[in-house]
């Protein structure tokens, strides 16, 4: 008798826990609970059963993981809603990393956390909806306002699926080229691909809080987090850094030394003119013409070039995971027309790479005025954390150049 009551009682968990993963609200698990009938009559329902006697993939709360590789979250729409930040190309001279709207949902459970400890607990997934900038105008005045859906991503803590990575984070995207459809299922990024910054700039636990004041409300604030509690409003500036405090993604994080290995000079001005004079054009490891950027320079997929000096060239041949000091590559970066109108320029400073560091870091957008640089140094966030998931060490184009 008690045996058959422990076997009645793990299918109704067993039915109960597949009830819950598929939507069913609490009230209705409650009702399933009291009612008693169902599930215990039968022993376990047929989906029950075969549901438990499958092994598949590991299923959390929120989301699915199987074998490292998310699949695509669905139903986010309706967890909790934290905010939408946007870095527009205009405010960002034409060439902001991120452009578009984002729409910021994190899961439920985590939310309830966070109100209650003012902590991320292990298994919190944020989704964000990348839509892009629509109008300008509108009845209300001029503005920016959402346009059209154009990716998503995800950003999960998991100590069981992720131990080795910075807080546990990991960080996916499901947008694809097109910008019209999304992948059913994303590998995480590389480690230094998203971490870096998060590590360097993120308030909490790798999460932008002082972004999103739904977040810095709820924190450890119980039910004075849930919106309409409080009389008094927080201050403007409660938990959030300002623009002064924040450092650039486009500043250096690191010191350039006088000289490197390789003849391209560091020196800015010096730079440049080697860069007008077309020295590097003697690199015998370039592009046979252009192909349309992949990257955020000036804007993506306008056309570049790139070149590879001798020692990045006799580095890729050699099948180096890391390459050595000297090694440079130059992207020349043309406006939709075919016209010439700045360079990028990477080129390893020492034996290290540093997690980025131990390379200096370019851009210039025009090809008249030295004055018009996006970044210069090394170590540069902006930079590094793009060309962290290059197929080695920093380097995106790979080998061999087309």
């Amino acid at each position: 008798m008690r045996l058959g009551f422990r076997k009645h009682t793990l299918c109704l968990i067993q039915e109960v826990e597949m009830h819950r993963r598929i939507g069913f609200s609490r009230v209705s698990l409650i009702a399933v609970l009291l009612a008693g009938v169902g599930p215990i009559a039968a022993g376990c329902s047929r989906e029950a059963q075969v549901a438990a006697a499958q092994p598949g993939p590991e299923k959390e709360r929120w989301f699915t993981i199987n074998d490292g590789v998310l699949e695509r979250p669905v139903g986010y729409r309706e967890w909790i809603y934290v905010g939408t930040p946007v870095t527009p190309n205009s405010l960002n001279n034409g060439k902001a990393p991120f452009p578009e709207f984002h729409n910021v949902y994190i899961d439920p459970d985590a939310w309830a956390q966070w109100k209650d400890t003012g902590r991320f607990p292990d298994g919190t997934i944020l989704m964000k909806e990348l839509v892009s900038v629509g109008a300008t105008q509108a009845v209300s005045g001029n503005g920016f306002f959402e346009g059209d859906y154009i990716g998503l991503e995800a950003e999960i803590k998991s100590a069981k699926h992720f131990p080795n990575e910075p807080g546990n984070w990991a960080y996916f995207s499901f947008t694809r080229p097109d910008q019209e459809t999304l992948a059913e299922t994303a590998e995480p990024f590389p480690t230094n691909a998203c971490n870096t910054c998060h590590a360097d700039s993120a308030q909490d636990d790798f999460v932008f809080t002082q972004y999103y004041p739904v977040l810095r409300a709820a924190k450890a604030a119980g039910t004075q987090g849930i919106g309409g509690v409080r009389t008094k409003l927080l201050p403007r500036t409660s938990g959030a850094m300002t623009a002064a405090a924040m450092p650039s993604k486009w500043d250096p994080t690191a010191p350039t030394p006088a000289a490197s290995p390789s003849r391209v000079p560091l020196e800015l001005n010096a730079l440049f003119t080697y860069l007008q004079k077309g020295e590097y054009k003697g690199f015998k490891a370039k592009e046979k013409g252009t192909h349309p950027g992949r990257g955020p320079h000036t804007e993506l997929g306008l056309p570049v070039t790139v070149f590879y000096n001798k020692i990045l060239a006799d580095s890729f041949k050699a099948n180096n995971t890391v390459h050595p000091a000297g090694s440079t590559a130059i992207k020349e970066m043309y406006t939709a027309g075919g016209q010439l109108q700045g360079w990028a320029v990477t080129t390893k400073t020492g034996d290290e790479t540093d997690e980025g560091r131990g390379w200096f870091w370019y851009e210039v957008t025009s090809a008249t005025d030295p004055n018009e640089i996006a970044a210069a140094g090394n170590g540069i966030t902006g930079c590094y954390g793009c060309h962290s998931r290059g197929d080695t060490d920093m380097v995106l184009s790979g080998w061999p150049l087309r």
